[in-house]
C-alpha cells in the first residue's frame, strides 16, 4: 500500500481530470466519452477522497451522482443538482495567511492571493528575491508572503527601501578620536601620520617601533613617527640607497697618493722619536758631513740629531717658523742660532751641514746660512774608538733636555741623502721595504686624512665675559677648509665621558628624516641633527664650512650659504642646554673621526677621508700639537687630486 502523501501525489493527474469532469457537468455540456477510470462511484470516490482540497464539496457532489447517475450520462437533472450546490467558499478552502478573498464559482472556488503568495489555495510563498534580487541593490531577504531589502555594513536604506546608500561615519566627531577620518564606500578608515598606527581601543595614534620589525641591517634607533638605521662607520660602511642596508664607503674623488721609494718621510712617528737611528764608529778622529734634499710645509720640527749622549757634545738641526734652527751643546754649554731663508714652502731645497776643525757650516742650496764656532768634536772617543750617533726625524732623549723646547714632530720629506760620505746604504733598503716610511710623490699644503684614523686635542671652550666679570660662558666657532675624497665622515667632534658625542660636524650622503640620498654637511648635538646644508662633495673643489654654536643659537654655512635648521626653536634650546652641561665636564676635541663609540651615538661615525685644515675659535689647529694623531694622517701635506681622464 502507498502512504497517504505518496498516494496523493500519484492521484494528482486524475484529480485534475475529475475537476474537469465536474466543471463540464456543472456547465451542462458534457460531450466527451466517459473516461473509464472516472465513471464509477468508486473511482470518483477514490479521486476525491484522496484530495483534501476537494473534500469540502465531495459529499454534496456524490449525492448528485447517487441521485442522477454519472455526469457523463448527460442527465439534465444531474446538471441542475450540481448548479444547486451551496457556496463553495464555506468553509473557506483557501489559505488564510495567503488569501485576499475566496470566490464561489458555483461548484468550484477561486482563491485570490495576496501579494507574495501563489498556488490554487494561495498557500505557496512567492520568492521575490529570485527575480532581479527583488529590486534590492544589495541584500534581499525573502519571508512568507513578502520580502525586504537590507544593506551591508556601512550602508543604509534610502527612502525607497530598495537602494543602499553609504553612511558617512566621519560625520561623527569622535569616529577616529585624534586620528584623521577618511570615509570609504561602506566603511571608513582612521589615518595616522607615517610612523604611527591607529589604536581602535584608545582612538589615538601610537608610534610604530620599526626597529622591532628588523628593517635595519645593523643598528636601529626608533623615534616618534620614524626610525633611523646606522652602519658601522668606523668599519668603512654607510647607509645604502634603501636607507636600511649598509654599503662600503668608496672614494668619489681620486687623490694622487703615489709614493716615492727614494724618499724618507720624517713625520711617521707621532711620538717624536726618530724614524732612523744610525751609529758610526771610526778608528781615527772624523768630522760630520751630511747633505740631503728637503721638502716641507711644516713650520716647526726636527730634521736630525748628531753627537754623543745627552751630556756630551751634540747638535740638533730643526725648523722654527719656517727657518733652519741649530741647537748645540758643547762642553756643557748650550746655544741656539737661526738664520737663512724660509724653506717651508713645499719646494725641494738642498741642505748640508759640515763640521770643520773649529766650526759648523750650514748651507741651503749651496749658500752658507750659518757658521758657528764650536769648541770640540761631535765624534767622541769611547774605548779607543770614535763614536757618533745620528738620528733622523727626532732626538734620542727627552725634549725637555733641549737647549730650547721645540715640537720635534716634522711633516717633512728627505731624499738624495748623503750621510758620512755615503755610509748609509741601509736606509735606502729599509725605506724601500716600508711604504709608510715613504713620502707622497707630490704634495700640496694642508692635512691629509686617509679615512683610517683621527687626532684629538684637549681644548677649553669656556670663557669669562669681560662685561660680567666672573660669569663663564661658552662658544664654539669652527672654520673647516675641506677637499673630500668621500661623501661620509666626521670632520669635528666633542666627546665626553662614557664616549658621549656632545657635538659633531660631519659629511653624510643622506637626509635621515626625509629618507633621501643627498650630500650634506650636518651639525648635531649627540644624535640629534640641529642644522644641515647641501654640499657638492665630489666636485674635487675646496669648500669652506663655518660653524657657530653658543648659548643663544647655532648656525652652519657652506661656502657662505647658510644651512637650514632641522629642529624647532624650543628643541634647539633644549639641545644647546645639553651641550652646555657637557662642556662643563671633561671633553676631548676629535678631528677626522671618533673613538670607538656606539654607532647610534652620533649621525655619523665614519672616518673622514680627504684634505682638511681647521680653525677653532680663531686659532689654527696644528696636528703636530695634538694630544694624539694617527700615524697615517699627514699634518702639513696633502696629495693633490688626480687630473680628470680625457
Amino acid at each position: 500500500m502507498l502512504r497517504a502523501r505518496e498516494a496523493a501525489q500519484f492521484l494528482r493527474p486524475r484529480q485534475r481530470r475529475a475537476y474537469q469532469v465536474f466543471e463540464e457537468a456543472k456547465q451542462g455540456h458534457l460531450e466527451r466519452e466517459c473516461v473509464e477510470e472516472l465513471c464509477s462511484k468508486e473511482e470518483a470516490r477514490e479521486v476525491f477522497e484522496n484530495d483534501p482540497e476537494t473534500e469540502y464539496f465531495y459529499p454534496r457532489y456524490l449525492d448528485c451522482i447517487t441521485k442522477h447517475g454519472s455526469p457523463y450520462t448527460k442527465n439534465p437533472n444531474f446538471v441542475q443538482c450540481v448548479q444547486n450546490l451551496p457556496d463553495q467558499c464555506s468553509p473557506n478552502p483557501c489559505s488564510k495567511e495567503g488569501t485576499q478573498v475566496c470566490q464561489d464559482l458555483m461548484g468550484n472556488f477561486f482563491c485570490q492571493c495576496k501579494a507574495g503568495w501563489a498556488g490554487r489555495l494561495c498557500d505557496k510563498d512567492v520568492n521575490e528575491c529570485s527575480q532581479k534580487n527583488g529590486g534590492c541593490n544589495q541584500i534581499c531577504f525573502n519571508k512568507p508572503g513578502s520580502f525586504h531589502c537590507a544593506c551591508y555594513s556601512g550602508y543604509e536604506l534610502s527612502p525607497d527601501s530598495r537602494i543602499c546608500q553609504d553612511i558617512d561615519e566621519c560625520a561623527e566627531a569622535d569616529a577616529c578620536g585624534e586620528a584623521h577620518c577618511r570615509n570609504l564606500p561602506g566603511s571608513y578608515s582612521c589615518l595616522c601620520d607615517e610612523g604611527y598606527a591607529f589604536s581602535s581601543q584608545e582612538k589615538a595614534c601610537r608610534d610604530v617601533d620599526e626597529c622591532t620589525e628588523g628593517r635595519c641591517e645593523q643598528a636601529c634607533v626608533n623615534a616618534p613617527g620614524t626610525y633611523t638605521c646606522h652602519c658601522n662607520g668606523r668599519g668603512g660602511l654607510k647607509l645604502s640607497r634603501d636607507m636600511n642596508t649598509c654599503e662600503d664607503i668608496l672614494p668619489c674623488v681620486p687623490f694622487n697618493v703615489a709614493k716615492s721609494m727614494k724618499s724618507l718621510y720624517l713625520g711617521r712617528m707621532f711620538s717624536g722619536t726618530p724614524v732612523i737611528r744610525l751609529r758610526f764608529k771610526r778608528l781615527q778622529p772624523t768630522r760630520l758631513v751630511a747633505e740631503f734634499d728637503f721638502r716641507t710645509f711644516d713650520p716647526e720640527g726636527i730634521l736630525f740629531f748628531a753627537g754623543g749622549h745627552q751630556g756630551s757634545n751634540w747638535i740638533v738641526l730643526g725648523l722654527r717658523a719656517g727657518r733652519l734652527e741649530l741647537q748645540l751643546r758643547y762642553q756643557g754649554v748650550g746655544r741656539v742660532t737661526s738664520s737663512g731663508p724660509i724653506i717651508n714652502h713645499g719646494m725641494w731645497q738642498t741642505v748640508s751641514i759640515e763640521e770643520l776643525e773649529q766650526s759648523l757650516v750650514i748651507k741651503v742650496n749651496k749658500d752658507a746660512v750659518m757658521k758657528i764656532v764650536v769648541a770640540g768634536n761631535l765624534f767622541q772617543q769611547v774605548r779607543g774608538l770614535y763614536h757618533l750617533n745620528l738620528t733622523v726625524g727626532g732626538i734620542p732623549f727627552k725634549e725637555k733636555d733641549l737647549v730650547q723646547p721645540i715640537n720635534p714632530r716634522l711633516d717633512g720629506c728627505m731624499r738624495s741623502w748623503n750621510l758620512m760620505n755615503g755610509e748609509d746604504t741601509t736606509i735606502q733598503e729599509t725605506v724601500k721595504m716600508n711604504t709608510k716610511m715613504q713620502c707622497f710623490s707630490v704634495t700640496e699644503k694642508g692635512s691629509f686624512y686617509p679615512g683610517s684614523g683621527f687626532a684629538f686635542y684637549s681644548l677649553d671652550y669656556a670663557r669669562t665675559s669681560p662685561d660680567v666679570g666672573t660669569e663663564t660662558t661658552w662658544e664654539i666657532e669652527i672654520v673647516a677648509q675641506i677637499r673630500p675624497a668621500t661623501d661620509t665622515g666626521v670632520l669635528f667632534a666633542l666627546v665626553g665621558d662614557n664616549h658621549t658625542v656632545a657635538l659633531s660636524v660631519a659629511l653624510v650622503d643622506y637626509h635621515s628624516t626625509k629618507k633621501l640620498k643627498k650630500q650634506l654637511v650636518i651639525l648635531a648635538v649627540e644624535n640629534v641633527t640641529l642644522a644641515l646644508m647641501e654640499i657638492k662633495v665630489c666636485d674635487s673643489q675646496e669648500h669652506v664650512v663655518n660653524i657657530s654654536v653658543a648659548e643663544g643659537g647655532a648656525t652652519l654655512a657652506v661656502d657662505g650659504t647658510k644651512g637650514q635648521s632641522e629642529v624647532s626653536p624650543v628643541e634647539l634650546q633644549e639641545r644647546l642646554a645639553v651641550l652646555g652641561r657637557r662642556l662643563q665636564g671633561p671633553l676631548l676635541t676629535f678631528v677626522g673621526g671618533l673613538p670607538d663609540v656606539p654607532v647610534t651615538s652620533a649621525p655619523v661615525t665614519a672616518f673622514y677621508h680627504g684634505c682638511m685644515t681647521l680653525k677653532v675659535n680663531q686659532k689654527a689647529l696644528d696636528l703636530d700639537e695634538a694630544s694624539y694623531k694617527h700615524s697615517d694622517i699627514t699634518s702639513h701635506s696633502c696629495p693633490p687630486v688626480k687630473p680628470a681622464s680625457p
